[in-house]
């Protein structure tokens, strides 16, 4: 199972900040969403300052062709890290980022991936995690154990107590949390 982190909620200030951790710990993704609708310009920030994290993209309730051009821009900006989260005419958008036309309409530039994961709200799960790790394994254990392949989390504690405990355990149960713990201990960690 991949876990991503939720930005929603986030300052632009906090985001950034966030982004640029999860970037670095070799966190999967990032989920931006924009009550204001300027997720495309939030994602272009946050591309900009990060080279490895995927950017999970919701999208605000904008016609499917704007959504796709978007998503098309943002896939070559990003060098093919994005996901996109569309509720309208999800069909109409995958159908134009896999290159046909639709309603005479093509993308122009088309995404830099050949076939940008394009998912709708209801395929996507998040989960607001407390920070206290035993309670908080037990939820990425039983989303793990079940077979959820994706989760995005809202994490109120540091990134790297975070991929240290959870990450790991959400590659698999046989991970040695004594390993996790022992990383605890490094001289020079932050810890929670």
């Amino acid at each position: 199972m991949r876990i991503g982190i939720d930005l929603r909620g986030l300052s632009a200030d906090e985001q950034v900040v966030v982004a640029g951790q999860a970037d670095q710990l070799g966190l999967w993704a990032l989920l931006i969403d924009d009550a204001d609708g300027h997720e495309a310009v939030t994602a272009a920030e946050l591309a900009t300052a990060t080279t490895d994290v995927h950017l999970a993209v919701w999208f605000a309730d904008e016609h499917p062709h704007t959504t796709a051009e978007d998503v098309a821009v943002l896939d070559q900006l990003s060098q093919r890290r994005m996901l996109a989260i569309v509720a309208r005419d999800t069909p109409v958008v995958r159908a134009l980022l896999a290159g046909q036309t639709v309603d005479g309409v093509a993308l122009a530039p088309p995404p830099a991936q050949t076939a940008v994961p394009v998912w709708h709200p209801n395929d996507v799960e998040i989960v607001e995690l407390t920070g206290d790790l035993a309670a908080d394994r037990l939820v990425i254990d039983q989303r793990r154990d079940t077979g959820t392949t994706h989760l995005f989390v809202s994490w109120p504690g540091e990134l790297a107590t975070l991929a240290r405990h959870l990450v790991t355990r959400a590659a698999g149960p046989a991970f040695p949390q004594l390993v996790a713990d022992l990383a605890d201990r490094l001289p020079g960690e932050t810890r929670t």
